[in-house]
């Protein structure tokens, strides 16, 4: 909050709160999918221990909740940025096929892209539909239900 009472967008951060140098190594080299201890000696640490002090040191690291807690962000952040180049690709791609089914020489080219917009949206799905009026009893759909499982599952 501020002074006036309205909620701040700006978060303060102590010295308590930021990561050092190796921790901020350490937290992006384990969010982009590197082992603990890969990630621990590309950071800098411990170069010469032993696999286990390694091992164990990593993991100490890891537990840290600020390393920890950025690890999260820079993983989030990673995603979002995935999301947004999702998105931007989606919106080329139909952008695309609009100007296609607009502006294309041929009949057939029109075509396929109104009907891969349509299937964007979900207008051309196939769908099987059975209509079966076969009166059964509960415990004859009960004991074919038992034994289709008994197939699936061996």
């Amino acid at each position: 909050m501020t002074k006036d009472n309205k909620p701040s967008h700006l978060k303060l951060v102590d010295k308590e709160e930021r990561l050092t140098g190796k921790q901020e190594a350490f937290a992006q080299l384990v969010a982009k999918g590197s082992m603990l201890v890969e990630a621990y000696r590309e950071a800098g640490y411990m170069p010469n221990g032993s696999d286990k002090t390694q091992w164990e040191a990593a993991s100490r690291l890891m537990a840290n909740s600020k390393v920890l807690a950025r690890v999260k962000q820079i993983q989030a952040d990673i995603e979002e940025d995935r999301r947004t180049i999702e998105r931007r690709r989606e919106e080329y791609v139909l952008k695309r096929l609009q100007e296609e089914a607009e502006q294309a020489d041929t009949d057939g080219a029109r075509v396929r892209s109104l009907e891969l917009l349509g299937k964007t949206i979900g207008m051309f799905t196939d769908r099987v539909e059975t209509d079966d009026k076969t009166e059964r009893a509960a415990s004859d759909i009960e004991a074919e239900l038992r034994q289709k499982l008994e197939r699936l599952l061996g």
